[in-house]
Protein backbone atom coordinates (compact mmCIF):
# COMPACT_ATOMS: atom_id res chain seq x y z
CA UNK A 1 0.00 0.00 0.00
CA UNK A 2 1.71 3.43 -1.23
CA UNK A 3 0.86 6.86 0.74
CA UNK A 4 -1.05 7.91 -1.73
CA UNK A 5 -3.57 5.39 -1.66
CA UNK A 6 -3.92 5.73 2.47
CA UNK A 7 -4.27 9.96 1.45
CA UNK A 8 -6.96 8.88 -0.80
CA UNK A 9 -8.99 7.19 1.90
CA UNK A 10 -8.73 10.30 4.35
CA UNK A 11 -11.25 12.46 5.01
CA UNK A 12 -9.65 15.72 4.69
CA UNK A 13 -12.28 17.86 3.47
CA UNK A 14 -12.83 19.39 6.44
CA UNK A 15 -9.27 21.14 6.93
CA UNK A 16 -10.13 24.16 4.39
CA UNK A 17 -13.74 24.33 6.56
CA UNK A 18 -11.31 24.76 9.93
CA UNK A 19 -9.23 27.03 8.25
CA UNK A 20 -12.02 29.73 7.10
CA UNK A 21 -13.43 29.34 10.51
CA UNK A 22 -10.19 29.97 12.46
CA UNK A 23 -9.27 32.72 10.14
CA UNK A 24 -12.83 34.41 10.44
CA UNK A 25 -13.00 34.26 14.31
CA UNK A 26 -9.50 35.62 14.51
CA UNK A 27 -10.61 38.74 12.20
CA UNK A 28 -13.84 39.41 14.47
CA UNK A 29 -11.76 39.58 17.15
CA UNK A 30 -9.16 41.98 15.88
CA UNK A 31 -12.13 43.81 14.82
CA UNK A 32 -14.05 43.86 17.84
CA UNK A 33 -10.61 45.04 19.73
CA UNK A 34 -10.03 47.96 17.26
CA UNK A 35 -13.49 49.39 17.79
CA UNK A 36 -13.54 49.26 21.91
CA UNK A 37 -9.77 50.64 21.64
CA UNK A 38 -10.85 53.97 22.80
CA UNK A 39 -9.62 57.50 21.49
CA UNK A 40 -6.62 57.51 24.13
CA UNK A 41 -5.88 53.79 23.05
CA UNK A 42 -5.54 54.97 19.52
CA UNK A 43 -3.60 57.90 20.02
CA UNK A 44 -1.35 55.98 22.03
CA UNK A 45 -0.79 53.26 19.64
CA UNK A 46 -0.14 55.79 16.78
CA UNK A 47 2.53 57.44 18.97
CA UNK A 48 4.42 53.96 19.48
CA UNK A 49 6.96 54.58 16.18
CA UNK A 50 8.04 57.85 17.29
CA UNK A 51 8.95 56.82 21.15
CA UNK A 52 12.30 55.99 21.48
CA UNK A 53 12.31 54.56 24.53
CA UNK A 54 10.35 51.35 24.50
CA UNK A 55 7.46 50.95 26.31
CA UNK A 56 7.22 48.07 28.53
CA UNK A 57 3.72 47.90 29.79
CA UNK A 58 0.98 49.54 27.90
CA UNK A 59 -1.52 49.38 30.70
CA UNK A 60 0.92 51.68 32.92
CA UNK A 61 0.19 54.63 30.27
CA UNK A 62 -3.49 54.81 30.74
Amino acid sequence: MRVSDIVAHLNLDVFPSVGLVLFFGTFLLVGLHVLTLGSKGAERDARIPLEDEPILDRRASE
